[in-house]
């Protein structure tokens, strides 16, 4: 990023950017205290280990065009091409990204050939990766949505996918991003879903202006959701590129912001956002000869029932949150708005960015049910314990058809080996915690505990039913007798049973840390000149309505004493509001006396309105006020009613419309916000839409 570059437009989205305004000194220095606390994690690798996945790379590099020059001559191809005739090996997720930590594994994918068949990926070259004295834990995963083969390479974890390309060879300068409807023309479907991840991964980096602060703020989104038990698409939270989506979308509406203001205005917005609208990069592409299925609710019904649908930039766009369940969405809700507790603590010096990256599970909730995996053969059980992972979501869906249960909650991190786990070689085990009824005090589970009795009055809640389908979906995938899968009610103080010593010191040490920083942070003034966003923000960036851009002249104010809270133009509340200004003019005592308009609307035009329209608007703003009430009122409620005066204003000069879109936010519902009947004004539009 140059000083005065022009920012290219697909870096500022649909919607364009909120601000411009570049960071100030205390920005910087918020910043270079999160890069300390990141630092302080020791989870990034070194510059050795860096070199060493890249060798890994390298290596895999060269295996593979091995294997597909041995096919060339197997297809009677001449030695002069087969001996040209390569693949290339693409890398996509968070090490193209540049965000992994150290010991994450790769996500790869080799294209090869149309010469070569998926059936000989995952039979001769796992053959020949298996002889290979480097590769070790090799495993194909097949039937999975996008088929993969598993393995430890030179000590690299690393996920390799496979997809065929109508091409003889192809040359190390080939594009996945470029020519789309040639590139997938004739192309399986499990191939195309195979290249998304390379041609997602691209696409988010090519749609970010300043991508340092993008690595930089990601790396703390990803930690504090790994941490928080919020980072797993295959437990139904959000995966590795559902959060870089959302954090790239806080980078398209403040292209200069630093990367602490970018971690700010992340939890200060998605805190708020108005669910299920989706969150996008840029307009979903339809390419009618492809006839490829794209995220659309209005042709797919399916597609109206996600919970938060997180768009991916690339056609053919899908919701990278489609396995989003109620239970999950309450659950990240409830850690974002907890995010931006401690966060704005740490920007106001009152809490240190380190209190952001605690984990907390095992000291929220006070009953757990437990998953247990039990296996002596390595390669069945790993493979039963990806089957078990992937079912979890279904045991969390049976828990919240129970009308006993309020919520559960997976820990995304599986344990190993308790206390009493010798005799078993391979044990693994994942917590789901369990939140009931609030009128329920005490509980008592009937699944595996039938005789525990309590001197309190207790509430028998039968899961066996819930559990009972479960179990029996898992049975169905056994592969062998010395395998199994047991389901267990536990209680918070008989949590040391089923973890080790090592993790139980380590879980005490992670609530008596989170019960310090636990702290509800309440809503205060921040330094002015800050760029936060408030609730009236949320609905011009979650449809493409209008380019705005915030004065900068905005700070942070408690909801009590917010007085937007008193009418309802969002469904949000945790406002911000507009900083005392020149521009600014007083509440007017004639429109306050009248009775007509309430205080509290006068109140908000100042304290709300203002800050979402562009600056310029404030000059032909402040007559508006002086208008008589019942004037107001009136133009009001015709703007809103009568479409033909709203087309009679589309001609007329730029600052009528512009006092046309403030009168017309007085009266229009939030439910009015959508795409198909959205009139506000944008600068860089003639019309109205």
């Amino acid at each position: 990023m140059n000083v005065g570059e022009e920012i290219p437009a697909r870096c500022l989205g649909e919607t364009g950017a909120l601000s411009f305004k570049k960071p100030t000194e205390q920005d910087f220095r918020d910043t270079q205290e999160l890069e300390a606390s990141l630092a302080q994690l020791n989870i990034f690798e070194t510059q050795e280990e860096i070199s060493q996945r890249r060798e890994a790379l390298v290596r895999l590099q060269e295996i593979s065009n091995a294997w597909i020059r041995q096919k060339a001559l197997e297809q009677n191809l001449p030695a002069h091409v087969a001996n040209s005739t390569t693949g290339k090996i693409f890398t996509f997720g968070s090490y193209r990204l540049g965000v992994n930590f150290r010991g994450a594994d790769i996500d790869s994918l080799l294209v090869v050939p149309r010469f070569i068949t998926r059936e000989e990926f995952f039979g001769d070259f796992q053959t020949v990766l298996a002889e290979n004295s480097n590769v070790e834990d090799l495993h194909a995963v097949v039937d999975a949505f996008v088929p993969v083969l598993k393995m430890k390479f030179m000590g690299v974890e690393i996920d390799l996918l496979f997809a065929q390309i109508d091409q003889m060879s192809i040359p190390e300068n080939f594009s996945l991003c470029e020519n789309t409807e040639v590139l997938m023309r004739n192309m399986d479907e499990r191939d195309v879903r195979s290249i998304n991840g390379v041609r997602v991964t691209e696409d988010i980096l090519n749609l970010v202006y300043n991508k340092n602060s993008f690595k930089v703020a990601l790396k703390v989104i990803r930690i504090w959701a790994k941490r928080r038990n919020v980072y797993s698409n295959a437990l139904g939270f959000l995966g590795g590129v559902s959060w870089a989506i959302l954090v790239s979308r806080i980078c398209q509406l403040y292209p200069y912001a630093t990367p602490s203001m970018i971690v700010y205005l992340f939890f200060t917005i998605f805190s708020q956002w108005p669910w299920p609208k989706p969150v996008r990069l840029r307009e979903c592409e339809y390419i009618a000869s492809l006839c490829l299925p794209v995220w659309d609710p209005r042709l797919n019904p399916s597609d109206q029932y996600h919970l938060m649908p997180i768009l991916t930039p690339s056609y053919p766009s899908q919701n990278s949150t489609y396995n989003v369940q109620r239970s999950n969405r309450i659950i990240i809700e409830r850690e974002l708005k907890q995010g931006l507790n401690v966060v704005r603590a740490s920007m106001m010096h009152k809490g240190s960015w380190s209190n952001l990256f605690e984990a907390a599970f095992f000291f929220q909730y006070r009953h757990y049910v437990v998953v247990i995996v039990v296996g002596n053969t390595k390669h069945t059980f790993i493979e039963l314990c990806g089957l078990v992972e992937s079912r979890l979501r279904v045991l969390v869906s049976n828990f919240e058809v129970n009308r006993y249960v309020k919520m559960a909650h997976v820990n995304c991190h599986a344990y190993g080996k308790g206390p009493n786990d010798d005799d078993a070689n391979f044990v693994r085990k994942w917590f789901i915690g369990m939140e009931f009824d609030r009128n329920t005090n005490s509980l008592t589970s009937t699944v595996h505990n039938p005789n525990v009795s309590s001197d309190k009055a207790t509430l028998n809640v039968d899961l066996s039913e819930n559990i009972s389908s479960f179990e029996k979906s898992i049975e169905r995938g056994l592969s062998s007798e010395d395998l199994s899968v047991t389901v267990k009610y536990v209680k918070k103080s008989q949590l040391a049973q089923f973890i080790s010593a090592e993790d139980m010191d380590e879980i005490k040490r992670q609530a008596a840390s989170a019960a310090l920083s636990n702290v509800n942070i309440p809503t205060e003034s921040l330094k002015s000149g800050r760029l936060l966003p408030n609730s009236n923000t949320l609905n011009s960036i979650s449809s493409p309505a209008s380019s705005i851009e915030l004065s900068g002249s905005e700070e942070f104010s408690s909801p009590a004493n917010s007085l937007h809270n008193s009418i309802s133009t969002s469904s949000l509340t945790n406002m911000a509001t507009v900083n005392s200004s020149p521009k600014c003019p007083p509440s007017s005592p004639k429109l306050i006396s009248s009775g007509i308009i309430p205080c509290a609307i006068i109140h908000s035009i100042q304290s709300t309105l203002l800050v979402n329209l562009h600056q310029n608007v404030l000059d032909w703003l402040i007559p508006v006020l002086n208008f008589p009430p019942i004037v107001i009122q009136i133009l009001g409620v015709m703007l809103t009613h009568n479409c033909m005066v709203r087309k009679i204003l589309g001609s007329v000069p730029v600052y009528l419309r512009k006092i046309h879109d403030l009168l017309f936010l007085l009266h229009l519902p939030s439910n009015h916000y959508d795409k198909k009947n959205n009139f506000l004004f944008s600068e860089n539009q003639a019309n109205f839409h």
